[in-house]
């Protein structure tokens, strides 16, 4: 997430008009919660599914791809 900040604060700011010191000081469920409600439109959705992830084992692969692990 962090890699992708300027989408998230721009996101933030175009749809829930959240200033800067506003997301300095919101607590992590309110910070989910206005994530999670992000439209098709915004930036960080679209950045976050093209990051690659680290995957190191049977388990966590089965767990991102959805598929049983072997």
């Amino acid at each position: 997430m962090i890699r992708h900040w300027a989408a998230v604060e721009g996101d933030l700011s175009r749809e829930h008009h959240v200033t800067a010191a506003e997301l300095a000081s919101m607590s992590t469920r309110r910070f989910l919660v206005l994530i999670g409600d992000l439209s098709d439109q915004a930036r960080f959705p679209r950045a976050w599914q093209r990051t690659p992830r680290r995957a190191d084992s049977p388990e966590e692969i089965a767990r991102i791809t959805g598929l049983p692990a072997q």
